[in-house]
């Protein structure tokens, strides 16, 4: 039987430039989290497999795009390293990493594929951890620099943008339950980086708001919240899980 997307449907695949590049010291580019977390903790990485490794997308990427073009994709959401195009995360850009992803989108492109571009996913670079991370208001400034750079560079070819991907997770990873770097256990501090990377976003899309002509927005991964019982202090939990969860990045 012959099955077919409707009209308008987005048939793709999702990245993110640590988890597919590999070259994680090549080309110019600048150390983030992850690099450093290899270093010290190698043992927390599934099969001992760190950033340098990975995929190998940043010397295969237009092998890679043709097998999605094979594939039927119309569409591809990558993330663009900060730590790549802005070593330290402030900064003169890395003209190498800028002409890596400008070919990036230029081969998706030519084989038909859109792409969607997401300017943050998990990968802080570790200059701006230093500083706090998003503990720090000044780094949420300079992520809307970096942004801004993106948009100036890439916004004649690409039409749809993502600030952040799953911005809870490195809050709960990173600040609650010791899964990602910085590995903080510490509730306050998680709240103050939830709060930063949304002001992070807003500042991002209000520069795009000056010199875009597509769309930009966040992706979000929604945790549902149901009390255990109809008891108050159960509702009540439930109604907090919520709020810090999901509503507060709504």
């Amino acid at each position: 039987m012959k099955r077919e997307f409707p009209e308008g449907f987005w048939w793709g695949s999702a990245t993110s430039s640590t988890q597919l590049e590999g070259a994680a010291s090549e080309g110019g580019k600048g150390k983030n989290i992850w690099d450093h977390w290899y270093e010290v903790e190698p043992g927390r990485f599934f099969d001992g497999v760190g950033p340098e490794q990975t995929s190998g997308f940043y010397h295969r990427y237009r092998e890679d795009i043709a097998l999605m073009k094979e594939i039927g994709h119309n569409t591809y959401r990558f993330s663009i390293s900060w730590s790549r195009l802005i070593p330290g995360g402030e900064g003169p850009v890395n003209e190498e990493a800028a002409t890596f992803y400008g070919n990036v989108i230029d081969e998706l492109l030519k084989q038909g594929i859109e792409p969607f571009v997401t300017l943050y996913h998990f990968d802080m670079p570790k200059e701006m951890q230093d500083q706090g991370g998003f503990e720090n208001r000044r780094v949420a400034e300079a992520f809307a620099r970096y942004a801004k750079i993106c948009f100036e560079r890439y916004g004649d070819r690409v039409k749809k943008w993502f600030t952040f991907n799953e911005p809870i997770v490195p809050v709960e990873g990173g600040y609650l339950y010791d899964f990602h770097y910085p590995n903080i256990v510490d509730g306050k501090k998680a709240s103050q980086v939830a709060y930063h990377t949304m002001i992070a976003s807003a500042l991002a899309i209000s520069e795009y708001r000056k010199v875009g002509d597509g769309k930009i927005g966040i992706i979000l991964n929604l945790t549902p919240s149901y009390p255990r019982s109809d008891h108050p202090a159960d509702v009540k939990a439930s109604r907090i899980a919520d709020l810090f969860f999901n509503r507060s990045f709504l």
